[in-house]
């Protein structure tokens, strides 16, 4: 990303405007510490009760959703050369993600789904905008097709529970529609930018743009045919099917990020951030093979995953993004300890997590997965939260 953006004049207005990841990033990570605190505060006696499903859908709609937007809204203006953000529509995606975690804490599903629906919305309004309009500079590249693809996800899986609150619906349905959120919809959205940010990252020229030629037309419809694989192996599952789904998924977003997204050898550049979303485009198959392989332990897993793949991915992928923006190449090169110390941290997360269900102490480890998720995310804030200031 950083090199297309040297390569292309930002969008004139407001750093705020024109780079949103400023405020979303930060905002991500304090979503993110609603729905791991939950775990800490437990497990220290301070809450007495706990939620799977809370915990869950704040990561995944909420948590990781404000990465995604910072993202998105700083990207796509750019790759266009299109207008920034609004401050209309910053405010509106930055209060649809408020209003998730607040509806999740008083158990409005149809609140926190529906707010959830309207992000999406707003988000595929955003691209429409800028992608389709006569004044478009460029368009994307071919994996972006799976992004539409990530957004009509999300809305399904939101729709369907939503239709659980006034409603009867089967058990698969609601199975499929979690799976679809929590797995479906970034699993679509880390193949589909990654391809674009891994090979970048990477040191390799960014993608051609989709429909420049015969061979990005087929590249689009490989990258389609993934995403319809991904989203029949959530169906596979829900019907039952609990080792073919996860492992085709699995093949598939190894085949995805391993070819497609250059991830099949390790970054030309220098940089630790640059090695971390490496070791994290990996751990997402390995996450899902591993649920397949021992479905008994299904759940722990799945966090290989999710803290391995999902968190370490964003924070890596923000670090370039934030680095990068703000001319800080010599960071960017080089291993900044509070990123090594974020590294240490989830690392040290992922392992009390997989841990906990051998253990006799299970809330235990637990809560102390959830202190180290915490600590390793509030020193990479306090990193690189006063650069976000920089003009």
């Amino acid at each position: 990303m950083v090199e297309t953006e040297r390569s292309f004049a930002a969008p004139a207005g407001p750093r705020w405007r024109t780079e949103p990841f400023r405020l979303f990033f930060p905002l991500g990570v304090v979503l993110g510490w609603i729905g791991i605190g939950h775990w800490l505060l437990y497990a220290l006696g301070a809450s007495d009760s706990y939620s799977c499903t809370f915990h869950g859908l704040v990561q995944t709609q909420a948590f990781m959703m404000a990465f995604a937007v910072g993202f998105l809204l700083t990207a796509l203006p750019r790759r266009t050369r299109g207008a920034p953000a609004s401050a209309a529509e910053l405010a509106f995606a930055g209060a649809a993600l408020a209003t998730i975690v607040v509806a999740a804490t008083l158990e409005s599903v149809r609140v926190q789904q529906g707010a959830y629906a309207l992000l999406f919305l707003a988000l595929a309004r955003f691209a429409l905008r800028r992608f389709a309009g006569r004044a478009a500079g460029r368009r994307p590249p071919a994996a972006f097709v799976l992004i539409p693809l990530a957004f009509l996800q999300g809305l399904a899986g939101a729709a369907t529970l939503v239709a659980g609150t006034v409603a009867s619906v089967p058990a698969w349905a609601t199975t499929l529609a979690l799976l679809l959120i929590q797995q479906g919809v970034f699993l679509s959205l880390s193949v589909g930018i990654g391809s674009l940010v891994l090979p970048l990252m990477a040191g390799a020229p960014p993608p051609a743009d989709l429909g420049s030629s015969p061979r990005e037309r087929r590249r689009a419809l490989a990258y389609l045919g993934a995403g319809l694989a991904i989203v029949a192996s959530l169906v596979l599952e829900a019907a039952g099917a609990v080792r073919a789904g996860p492992l085709l998924r699995a093949a598939v977003v190894a085949a995805g990020l391993g070819a497609g997204a250059g991830a099949w050898r390790p970054p030309g550049k220098p940089g630790l951030h640059r090695r971390l979303a490496w070791i994290a485009a990996w751990l997402m198959p390995a996450g899902l093979a591993a649920s397949a392989l021992w479905p008994d332990y299904r759940v722990p897993a799945l966090h290989v995953l999710f803290i391995g793949g999902f968190a370490l991915l964003a924070f890596a992928v923000a670090t370039h993004v934030i680095l990068g923006h703000l001319d800080l190449d010599h960071l960017a090169l080089g291993r900044p300890p509070a990123v090594a110390f974020l590294a240490v941290a989830l690392a040290l997360a992922l392992a009390g997590r997989l841990v906990a269900d051998w253990s006799t102490t299970y809330f235990e480890h637990l809560g102390a997965a959830a202190a180290c998720w915490l600590a390793g995310t509030a020193v990479w804030l306090a990193f690189v939260g006063p650069k976000l200031w920089r003009r």
